[in-house]
């Protein structure tokens, strides 16, 4: 297979390959010999930059292969120079481009190139030999259009300094975008995998690219994958993820066995639809008869649950999808591809790899009966990670959080995210679509598709510092493999990115109460001055702003006034003086709060080890259970809240914490552990309903 170094393009071929496709590049002239060099510097008639082609130089400036500003009456000896110490080196020279030199301005970076997982990419930034330190670059999917092109430049710091300093070059930045990674750019309608053109000088007069690098596609020119269909997603899949008939194979009698436990908790929970254990050692499994092959099942099963030796498993598939079966989750790992046992077949398989599926609407589950809520909800959790998928239903349940389906769907072999992306949009039980990821392999597609989506996106993603993985052959190739094409392509599709599973919980849990939230105003009523300047740059960090009140509020605010108080947004009182013996006064501040015009949303907090350090253990969690039934029955129109119970995690106050959370939970309030975690997750959800808006109107 031919290497970067057998297809790097030399780089007169991707300057002339430039210039046919629009873009402002320098000429540049290919000289075998230092003579050669000398005849077209003269030809110029002024001085010129000299740089080395050789095989297995990609940084040329940093080998010392650039010369700059020679005269042409130097070139030749210049040239003789440059060749014998790079010889001296074990280089393999092949010769060297000539080009006028361009004045001075500042230098940008364009780059492109297609990326195995994310596809076609393009990258603006500051360009220059530290490219890659200086890290000012933003990254977006290709094909970009014209106002993709502005958004992508504004993005950047240079992109700033353009805008004040050159606004005629900002634009003509624009259409240098458009022209190498539009829909019929260079990158897209040429052979061409990567490209850079580094550094692009701008200045008051011009703007010009004046050195470039390219790696040909070994394969040609690339072709894009079709985005899958929502309403087709939704037929396929659809026996999966609510069943009316199971298949289990590899069941058994054995407690122990995986087989035994995909019925057991299909029993459990209440499976409401035909349950049939395939199981060479078992008549009956837990009250249901057994049969011994796939060909004793009914016709047309919509779910069969595979829990078989590996090497069995293809086979297994193929008999499933001659008996009609719709689907097939396969819990087995360590097996061969599986989308190829299952080619040419109407049946989908999710897996393998997996721990099984939750979804209230079947009544099934993954995991124990007394951990899985009965209730339904309308949030979707795909995860390629069993683990996450079980804990997030287990710790979804104690949270409060309800959900439509929850399902674990390992390697992903056959039915792709963005095939599982597409059934969510289709759902009509779902409102909120969360992935665990840990491939990239989907990207391009998840990301387009999630782009033209009105169902919210939130991704969890494992492996972060491999995303992107383009060999380092250029510049642009090196800053893909970092962190941040992950986040631009997230910030361009409305993806909201989280980093943790106390992330993703936190932001669904605020989401499934605040559906309509886009505001950005935030009112916090609390007892701590600290935590709540602190949460002032939380709320800054994530597009909140902290308002001053109305005179209105002031006055309604006036009454709860107290020695240590501050009654200006955030509010802080003393914990001593949010209640006396005729009650609670938390209620009525979150009401006045949530009454006021500038207000979108509210975080409510209370020390909980304070009261406890002022009242006996008894009086305190009495005092803490009426402070949080005020606040979650306060009326707050309909304006968002969230309650924070700032324990001092002893054993007594985590156990009140879970029972407030229950009853905030059904009073539509989510109980998070810190004031940052809570304005964070509003942040993450105003995001996530601002996309869903644009998505709406469009």
């Amino acid at each position: 297979m031919p290497t970067d170094v057998d297809l790097r393009l030399r780089e007169d071929t991707i300057r002339d390959l430039a210039i046919r496709h629009g873009i402002p590049a320098n000429p540049v002239t290919f000289a075998e010999t230092p003579e050669a060099a000398a005849a077209v510097a003269m030809s110029t008639g002024r001085p010129v930059a000299v740089k080395l082609v050789a095989d297995g130089v990609v940084h040329k400036s940093k080998a010392g292969g650039v010369l700059l500003d020679v005269a042409p009456d130097r070139v030749a000896a210049a040239v003789e120079t440059l060749f014998t110490e790079q010889r001296a080196r074990g280089v393999e020279v092949r010769g060297v481009t000539v080009e006028p030199m361009v004045d001075l301005g500042l230098e940008v970076v364009v780059g492109a190139l297609h990326d195995p997982g994310f596809g076609p990419i393009v990258m603006v930034g500051a360009g220059g030999v530290d490219v890659e330190v200086l890290g000012d670059v933003a990254f977006a999917q290709a094909p970009i259009t014209a106002d993709g092109a502005v958004r992508l430049i504004n993005r950047t710091r240079i992109g700033a300094i353009l805008r004040r300093r050159f606004p005629v070059q900002h634009a003509q930045l624009t259409d240098l975008l458009v022209r190498v990674a539009g829909a019929d750019g260079l990158l897209l309608s040429e052979p061409v995998d990567q490209v850079d053109l580094n550094p692009i000088v701008v200045g008051p007069d011009s703007i010009v690219a004046v050195d470039a690098r390219a790696v040909a596609r070994a394969d040609g020119v690339a072709v894009d994958l079709a985005l899958p269909d929502p309403g087709e997603s939704y037929e396929q899949l659809r026996p999966a993820i609510y069943p009316e008939s199971i298949a289990v194979l590899g069941a058994s009698a054995d407690p122990t066995k995986m087989g035994h436990r995909a019925v057991r908790t299909a029993v459990d929970q209440g499976f409401a639809g035909s349950l049939h254990p395939v199981s060479r050692s078992a008549t009956e499994i837990l009250g249901h008869p057994a049969v011994r092959s796939i060909g004793e099942l009914p016709e047309n099963i919509d779910r069969a649950v595979v829990a078989l030796p590996a090497a069995a498993v293809p086979q297994a598939l193929r008999d499933l999808a001659g008996r009609g079966t719709r689907t097939a989750h396969v819990l087995t790992a360590d097996t061969t591809d599986l989308a190829e046992a299952v080619a040419g077949t109407s049946m989908r398989v999710l897996g393998p790899n997996c721990i099984g599926h939750y979804t209230p609407h079947s009544k099934l589950t993954m995991i124990g009966r007394d951990a899985s809520s009965d209730e339904k909800g309308s949030i979707a959790v795909i995860s390629q990670s069993g683990t996450y998928a079980g804990d997030v239903v287990r710790r979804g349940n104690e949270l409060g959080l309800r959900f439509s389906f929850a399902t674990s769907v390992g390697n992903c072999d056959d039915v792709s995210p963005s095939e599982l992306l597409a059934f969510c949009e289709a759902d009509p039980a779902t409102e909120v679509a969360a992935f665990y990821l840990e491939t990239d392999s989907d990207a391009r597609r998840f990301f387009s598709l999630a782009s033209k989506m009105t169902t919210p996106v939130v991704l969890f993603k494992g492996g972060r510092s491999a995303a992107g993985g383009a060999a380092a052959a250029s510049h642009t190739g090196a800053l893909a493999s970092d962190p941040q094409l992950l986040q631009d392509a997230a910030d361009e599709a409305g993806v909201v990115l989280v980093n943790s599973l106390d992330e993703l919980l936190d932001t669904l849990l605020v989401a499934q109460h605040a559906s309509d939230f886009t505001g950005n105003g935030l009112g916090l009523v609390g007892t701590g001055g600290g935590v709540a300047v602190v949460g002032a740059d939380t709320a800054y960090e994530h597009g909140l702003v902290v308002p001053h009140f109305a005179e209105a509020t002031d006055r309604a605010l006036a009454p709860y006034d107290a020695p240590g108080s501050s009654l200006n947004n955030p509010i802080d009182i003393p914990t001593w003086s949010m209640f006396d013996d005729s009650g609670s006064f938390m209620g009525a501040l979150v009401e006045a709060v949530a009454a006021d015009p500038a207000i979108d949303c509210v975080c409510a907090y209370t020390d909980m080890g304070t009261v406890y350090d002022m009242k006996a253990p008894a009086e305190a969690t009495q005092i803490l259970t009426m402070m949080t039934e005020d606040i979650v029955t306060a009326d707050r129109g309909n304006v968002p809240a969230v309650l924070v119970l700032r324990s001092s995690y002893s054993a007594g106050q985590d156990e009140l914490v879970r029972v407030l959370r229950r009853v905030a939970s059904a009073k539509g309030v989510p109980v998070l552990e810190s004031v940052d975690r809570a304005i964070a997750a509003f942040g993450r959800v105003r995001a996530l309903n601002l996309h869903r808006e644009r998505k709406s109107e469009s």
